[in-house]
């Protein structure tokens, strides 16, 4: 939990400052990165600890990619208060019946917003709210079985212009977590947390378009919060979307 001494500039960014969620080490923390309900599941949990002394109000809510805050799904309590090193279950149940796809998996994302409670002498400090969001991923019955994994995904590189993008055509019916993409002349963090959904094709505009051929090494968080590394791929680039080939083969 920060604390900042009231000064006038503190004053003129309370409000920013109130919304900058995830910014500061969170005292309220999650025992997962993500959490997972089957079709089959009444409920699913995580817990939450408060690993600080102090008390604080922990509010938390499910929301959708876009933050839509209307989802299927519900987390008990919404609001509560979280004494110093306390540790307490936050359960999420499926309220929804018929609004989920069924060949393919969803996500959406769990919210816990820590709210520190003033004390005597608080009226001219500015209390920071820290929010922490982990994923949920719905499964449904139909897809239990199907296939996953790095030869599910296709790469490829389009050419607009002066503008390139890079093409994850996910065949799959699982979302692809992404912890990141090694891609030559991209930011190391490049690809970071993104997801490309089941069914779909995400495209990620790249920096600079490449010269010659390049190699991309795909970085995955799997169900257990582990990154793994899948093999290497070289796509073509061309003026429009083309499947890649195993790095190393003659194209």
């Amino acid at each position: 939990m920060a604390t900042f001494q009231n000064t006038t500039a503190a004053a003129c960014v309370a409000a920013a400052c109130l919304l900058m969620a995830g910014t500061a080490q969170a005292a309220v923390q999650l025992s997962s990165t993500r959490a997972i309900m089957n079709e089959t599941d009444r409920n699913v949990s995580v817990y939450a600890r408060n690993m600080s002394a102090e008390p604080f109000v922990v509010q938390a809510w499910i929301d959708g990619d876009d933050e839509e805050m209307e989802t299927p799904f519900f987390i008990s309590p919404p609001l509560s208060r979280f004494d110093g090193n306390a540790e307490r279950s936050l359960n999420i149940t499926r309220v929804g019946e018929d609004d989920l796809p069924s060949d393919r998996e969803s996500y959406y994302w769990i919210n816990v917003l820590e709210i520190p409670q003033k004390t005597d002498g608080d009226e001219n400090s500015l209390m920071l709210a820290t929010r922490t969001r982990i994923k949920l991923f719905y499964r449904p019955n139909d897809i239990q079985k199907s296939p996953r994994g790095a030869e599910l995904i296709k790469w490829s590189m389009a050419r607009e212009g002066s503008q390139c993008q890079l093409a994850i055509e996910n065949t799959s019916a699982y979302n692809i977590n992404f912890a990141s993409i090694d891609l030559t002349g991209e930011a190391s963090d490049f690809g970071r947390a993104l997801i490309a959904k089941p069914l779909e094709t995400t495209r990620v505009p790249l920096a600079h378009c490449p010269v010659g051929g390049v190699s991309v090494t795909p970085h995955v968080v799997n169900d257990y919060g582990v990154v793994e590394s899948w093999p290497a791929v070289v796509p073509v680039l061309s003026g429009a979307p083309v499947t890649s080939v195993p790095a190393g083969a003659v194209q």
